[in-house]
């Protein structure tokens, strides 16, 4: 959808209102804001609305709703212009109201309201790949002041919960913030981090430590070249530190400092998401986000308008910022290969960081492994999870498991397993069939058969045509679509390796630092294990024997700790994930303001950080903690659809 722009341009106090260069009205002089946030009722958030709405736009008001593209359209951009450091951009224009209605909630016109910045820069042409998002913080997401921007952070994952976009989470200073820019090349970076004023007057972030201007953190953000959109959570530096950031680079900003409490807040924020991943035109979506939220529901108070959009006055705000097809096609990837698997995975970030660096620290073999059971500690979770972020990243996962009967108990089975997921691996991706034992594509059915009727291979002579075959799959693939190339690798994932039998036997005669590859084509192993149950015991006098060898890692699968899991169940409870089933699934669950985080850390803490309770203890928690005025819930999703079945 097309909304028509009308520049609202502000100059030296004068008011000239224009569209297409044509004078809608003015110049007339800004008249005086004298208005108060401190609001306590709906009453006084209109009377704040209409005293912005007098000062700003009722001169002009009448040939802006008159004019034949408003109508036309059935809504407008109205693009609010003055310079990036004017004191203007402190009041919350989002907020205006006519007499009769907030302009966002206009039943009749779909009222978009933008801080267009002149100079700023516009949005290159849209990449074959999938959007890059990275999510950065400059505090610990558990810091009280930033949490309002933890819980959009929590929100806007569900990109990756989704599959839209290839993700990273990083806690920054300005110069980590430069180095992850330069080596992921983001598309939207999402930046969670507190605000300030320096002794200068100049707006500041704290990133890890230090204090960035916008021009500091535009060169950072910029660093791996042009990045397409900023969303700033929490930003308690004012809404001049947006226009600044856009004026020294970046295309649009979405600066969000409300409760993610608010409904409105949390439908803008989706919809932004939506729009900046999806491939559907941001300043539409956001301003439907925002009507929908506040069509018929109560405005005692002026969160609602917080959410701000800043955009380059070059931006062309009728086109998508990405390309939406390459993450439509990994999420049907990902869901032939069975790596996808809600709800939202939470927590175990130190596991999955080592996952994104595999390659980098030269990992052969990574086993999450425990002493005990490995039961309801969210494993094969955590490979989906991992498997996901791998394919995202242009490797080839064969997931080896989940098993509902016997895993692999010897090693012709471990390589009838390994080759019959490579097979599908090949052709799900669209490649050609891959060598099985040596043989060239075209006899993979022989082939097949051929294994089958193998005795008990030498694991370490069936280690060498394995480890040719599997790099041979990886150079076929390379020269597919983005996310592949010169960098993809095979990486075999193995769900619950103490139950494999003598197959564990087998493979650990055939891991290297380099897994089941070789130095040149290293085809690394990411698994799951209990190191006392089954043949957990041949694993644990291997895991110390190689302990602290390059290649080799054995991270502690233990329960959540407490912060990861209190901020994870809360992030579970903002994304509704079974339509299907009761009413309890299809809410969200969110804090009201006035609840202190301790309270929800002691009812959540009852959960024992136990990551397999996202689909059943958890919303037992949920329903007990609303009766007792710790959650309130709603169904977003229902009233957007509700929204949609309105006004189409």
């Amino acid at each position: 959808m097309s909304l028509p722009r009308v520049r609202v341009v502000v100059e030296d106090q004068w008011v000239r209102v224009v569209h297409e260069g044509t004078v809608l009205a003015g110049p007339y002089e800004l008249g005086p804001v004298e208005a108060r946030e401190e609001c306590s009722s709906a009453a006084d958030v209109a009377a704040y609305g209409r005293a912005l709405f007098d000062a700003l736009l009722a001169p002009a008001w009448p040939a802006v709703t008159a004019l034949p593209e408003v109508r036309a359209a059935g809504g407008a951009e109205l693009a609010l212009v003055w310079p990036a450091g004017s004191d203007l951009h402190r009041w919350l224009w989002e907020a205006m109201h006519d007499g009769e209605h907030h302009l966002a909630a206009r039943p009749d016109l779909l009222l978009a309201i933008t801080r267009l910045v002149p100079g700023g820069p516009a949005v290159p042409e849209s990449a074959a790949r999938a959007p890059r998002v990275l999510f950065a913080t400059g505090a610990a997401l558990t810091d009280e002041v930033i949490r309002p921007g933890a819980m959009f952070m929590g929100l806007l994952r569900a990109l990756d919960a989704d599959g839209v976009a290839v993700t990273r989470v990083a806690h920054v200073s300005a110069d980590d913030l430069a180095e992850v820019c330069a080596s992921f090349r983001p598309d939207i970076v999402h930046l969670v981090a507190h605000g300030s004023v320096d002794e200068d007057g100049e707006s500041v972030l704290m990133l890890r430590g230090s204090w960035a201007g916008a021009a500091e953190l535009a060169a950072a953000l910029t660093a791996g070249g042009p990045v397409r959109a900023v969303v700033l959570g929490a930003c308690h530096s004012g809404a001049g530190f947006a226009a600044e950031l856009v004026a020294a680079g970046v295309p649009l900003v979405s600066a969000i400092a409300g409760e993610i409490s608010e409904r409105a807040c949390r439908l803008f924020a989706r919809r932004l998401a939506g729009a900046l991943s999806g491939g559907e035109p941001v300043v539409a979506a956001s301003a439907k986000g925002r009507r929908a939220a506040l069509i018929g529901t109560p405005r005692d108070h002026l969160d609602w308008a917080r959410p701000a959009l800043f955009v380059a006055e070059g931006l062309d705000a009728t086109r998508p910022l990405v390309d939406a097809s390459a993450g439509r096609r990994l999420v049907r990837w990902a869901d032939e290969l069975r790596l996808r698997h809600k709800p939202l995975h939470i927590g175990r970030e130190r596991i999955l960081d080592q996952v994104d660096r595999l390659f980098t620290d030269e990992l052969g073999l990574l086993v999450a492994c425990r002493d005990g059971t490995i039961r309801r500690t969210g494993g094969t979770r955590l490979l989906r999870e991992a498997g996901f972020r791998l394919l995202r990243d242009g490797h080839v996962p064969l997931f080896v498991g989940p098993f509902s009967g016997t895993a692999p108990q010897n090693a012709r089975e471990l390589l009838r397993e390994l080759y019959f997921l490579a097979a599908e691996a090949a052709e799900t991706l669209g490649g050609p069939p891959p060598r099985v034992y040596g043989r060239q594509p075209g006899g993979f059915d022989e082939a097949f058969e051929w294994i089958d009727a193998l005795g008990d291979p030498d694991p370490r002579a069936a280690r060498r045509t394995l480890a040719a075959d599997l790099a041979a799959l990886g150079d076929s693939l390379a020269g597919l679509c983005e996310p592949f190339g010169p960098h993809t690798r095979v990486v075999v994932l193995m769900d619950g390796l103490h139950a494999f039998g003598d197959a564990l036997t087998a493979l650990l005669a055939m891991i290297r630092a380099t897994g089941l590859g070789t130095a040149q084509r290293p085809v690394p192993v990411v698994a799951t294990a209990s190191l006392t149950e089954d043949h957990g015991r041949l694993l644990k006098s291997f895991s110390e024997r190689e302990a602290g060898a390059p290649g080799f890692a054995f991270p502690e699968l233990t329960a959540l700790g407490e912060e990861e899991a209190v901020l994870g169940f809360q992030w579970v409870l903002l994304h509704p994930w079974r339509r299907d089933r009761e009413p309890e699934y299809r809410r969200v669950y969110v804090t009201p303001k006035h609840v202190p985080p301790a309270k929800i850390r002691e009812g959540l803490r009852l959960l024992k950080g136990d990551p397999t309770v996202v689909e059943d203890k958890l919303y037992l928690a949920a329903q007990l903690m609303t009766l007792h005025e710790l959650f309130v819930t709603d169904d977003d999703e229902a009233a957007y659809a509700d929204y949609l079945e309105r006004f189409g």
